[in-house]
Parts: C-alpha cells; sequence; structure tokens
C-alpha cells in the first residue's frame, strides 16, 4: 500500500503530469438496489467511451468493486427491510422492477435504524463479500443489460476485499490530521473539510456506522503511484462529496482530476432513483423496445445519445424519439463504414486522441463523439467502431 507520499505535493492536472503512464477510472458505484436508469446508463457509457478511447494513447485502469456499493448502510438498511417485510420471498426470478419499487416504498416510509442489526450486514458484505439475494439478482439482470450493450465492467462479476481495512483507513487519515474524531465522546468521525474552505462531511456516523465515502477511500488510496492519475466520474449532485475526495487523495500525493456528470431528467425531473419516475426509461425498458435496428446499431445508438446528444452538463429530458433517431443513424453509420481498416485513417484517429488526451488527461466522450456527426467527421473505421462497441 502506498499510504506515505508527500502531502505537500504541488497539484497539477491530468493533461500536464508528464510521468503519468496510467489512468485509473473510478466511476462512483451503484447499490444494487435498484434499476439502471437514465442517469446511470450515462455514466455507464461516458465510462466506457473515456476508458476505450483513452486506452489507444495511454495505460487505462477502470475501477469498480462492488464492496464499495454494499458495505454501506444505503445498501445494508434496504436488505435489512427486505429480510424484515418478506422474509420468505424468493428473489431469485423477481424482477428489477419490483425489487426498485420496493427501494423506492423503503425510502418513502419512516424506518429506526437498528445499527446493531446493520453491523451484522455491514460485516459479512466486508469480510466476506456478502450480497442479499434481492441485489445477486440485481447484479445479474445489470450483467445481462450491460452485455447486451456491449460495456464490460470487470467488478461487476468479480468479488475481491476492498484494498484496505476501514481500521487501516481511519488510522491513515487521522496520521494525516485529516479527520475530527468525536468517538470517545461518543460522537461522529468528520473529514476535515475546514482546512480547504469546505465543510465538515460526517464519515462515520456517532452510532459507528460510515457513510460510502469510506469504502471509496479504503479502494483507492493504496492505489496511488506517482505514475498514476486518477479520474473521478460522478454525477454533479455529488460534486460536494467529490471535491473533497480529490482534496483528500492529492494530501497522499494523487494526480487527480474529477468528471461531473448531470442527471437526465425524467418528464423534466431530474431526481434520485429512490423517488421512482424511471418505468419505462430503464436500461431493460430500452433494450427491449421495439424497433428494426440490430444488436450493433443499438450498441452505437445509445452512445450516440447518451454521449454524443446528452453532454456532460446536459439538462435535457430523456426523450425516446431522439434514442430511436440515434439508433437510425447508428444504423446507417454502420452501413456506410469501411469493413477492412486503412493504415492512414487509424492514424488520424490515433492522433486526434492524442490531442484530445494532451489537454485533460482522458479523451472526452462528447467530443469524440461528435466528431462521428460533424462535418469534420473522423472515418469510421474498425478501430473507432471498437470504441463504441
Amino acid at each position: 500500500m502506498v499510504l506515505d507520499a508527500p502531502s505537500n505535493r504541488r497539484r497539477t492536472t491530468l493533461a500536464h503530469s508528464w510521468s503519468v503512464t496510467e489512468l485509473v477510472v473510478a466511476p462512483v458505484t451503484i447499490t444494487p438496489t435498484k434499476p439502471l436508469a437514465p442517469t446511470h446508463i450515462k455514466g455507464f457509457i461516458w465510462a466506457d467511451v473515456l476508458a476505450k478511447a483513452s486506452a489507444h494513447v495511454r495505460k487505462v485502469r477502470l475501477v469498480w468493486n462492488n464492496r464499495m456499493a454494499t458495505v454501506t448502510a444505503q445498501s445494508t438498511a434496504f436488505w435489512r427491510y427486505l429480510d424484515l417485510a418478506e422474509p420468505d420471498t424468493d428473489w431469485s426470478s423477481e424482477s428489477e422492477a419490483r425489487i426498485g419499487e420496493r427501494y423506492v416504498t423503503f425510502h418513502a416510509q419512516s424506518h429506526e435504524i437498528d445499527p446493531q442489526a446493520l453491523e451484522v450486514y455491514l460485516a459479512r458484505a466486508d469480510e466476506n463479500g456478502w450480497i442479499h439475494p434481492a441485489g445477486l439478482r440485481m447484479l445479474d439482470l445489470w450483467r445481462a443489460e450491460l452485455q447486451l450493450l456491449g460495456i464490460h465492467v470487470p467488478g461487476l462479476v468479480e468479488d475481491r476485499p476492498l484494498a484496505a481495512s476501514a481500521r487501516t483507513m481511519v488510522g491513515v487519515l487521522t496520521e494525516r490530521g485529516l479527520l475530527i474524531d468525536h468517538r470517545r465522546f461518543g460522537g461522529p468521525v468528520y473529514l476535515d473539510g475546514a482546512r480547504w474552505g469546505m465543510p465538515l462531511r460526517q464519515l462515520i456516523g456517532g452510532d459507528g456506522l460510515s457513510n460510502y465515502l469510506l469504502p471509496i477511500l479504503r479502494e483507492l488510496i493504496p492505489m496511488i503511484r506517482p505514475d498514476r492519475a486518477f479520474l473521478l466520474i460522478h454525477d454533479d449532485g455529488l460534486t460536494a462529496d467529490y471535491l473533497l475526495l480529490e482534496r483528500v487523495l492529492t494530501e497522499f500525493g494523487a494526480h487527480v482530476a474529477r468528471l461531473p456528470l448531470s442527471r437526465v431528467p425524467v418528464n423534466g425531473k431530474a431526481r434520485s432513483s429512490r423517488y421512482g419516475g424511471w418505468s419505462g426509461t430503464t436500461l431493460a425498458d430500452l433494450s427491449s423496445a421495439s424497433g428494426t435496428a440490430g444488436l450493433a446499431a443499438y450498441r452505437l445508438g445509445m452512445r450516440l445519445y447518451f454521449a454524443g446528444t446528452l453532454h456532460q452538463n446536459s439538462a435535457q429530458s430523456f426523450r425516446m424519439p431522439l434514442l430511436r433517431r440515434c439508433v437510425g443513424r447508428a444504423a446507417r453509420l454502420l452501413d456506410q463504414a469501411p469493413v477492412d481498416s486503412c493504415e492512414e485513417a487509424e492514424r488520424q484517429l490515433v492522433t486526434a486522441l492524442s490531442k484530445w488526451q494532451a489537454q485533460r488527461g482522458y479523451v472526452d466522450p462528447y467530443r469524440l463523439t461528435t466528431s462521428l456527426l460533424g462535418s469534420l467527421a473522423l472515418p469510421f473505421t474498425p478501430a473507432l467502431r471498437a470504441i463504441y462497441a
């Protein structure tokens, strides 16, 4: 574990971290408690296109560990609720919509959290990789939908412990003076954002339960090396937390950048999945929608829409007719695409990717995708097609 990098290291942008040879792409993980809504789809597609495109010009590692999402009170409180409300339910054949509806119901009701009961759930999830049967069912459905979309997320099918224990990470953060610890008074533990002009952020509650930030720190801080840069992808509703994460990682010597993505409103409302409103727009709904396009056109069309039409800060509501148009345009692009590789076109692609990577430290999916549609479009060669498949 690299936990002793100099804390006074000067911060630099990824684009100008010339010693960096590997880009670690770390999207915010999603609790397996609900269907994949348009905001989730946008995040998956941006991370996928970005990683595949950037890999043409530098080494890229995509970080996804289910335990970053399951070793949280957000997941385990819901699973505790399911066990109390439906102890005999067979979740192996339940639909994701029905599980998601229960998640909405759970958040609509008031519940008294039993910290001791949740500690049992958290310990099982942390030590053994345990996931509630409803969560396992949701992950199985996600995998099938993402496979159909052409997105491979290794962490969804591999279980591994977080890189550092909670005790170790709290100790390391304490040594750096990054925590305000009131546990001896029966109070919470805070990340000390005040040193950077940010609010204090609770990391561990007075009941001993930690929030989702601790598993992220446990996974990422041990990965820090001088030749690595980190790109944190998150929805813009989490910007305050991710600004703080960026500062903490930088204290350990990391080169860090953030990519906040706007939520995708549904019917004009951009809200968390816990409030529902996603019916008819989930990844399962979109992949099963009727149409004449083939699988390749579906994959490319989804990327043209979520990465090319919905830009990073787009406030545009999800529009099914526009997505269908993108799928139709994808089908025409594929019909016109060259079958064989052209050496000059491939060089042109690498040159463009290198230029965009040099500006930000990664290839921006929006700029790349709009280049497919503009008057100066890159030739849709097999190499470029592979980024979108």
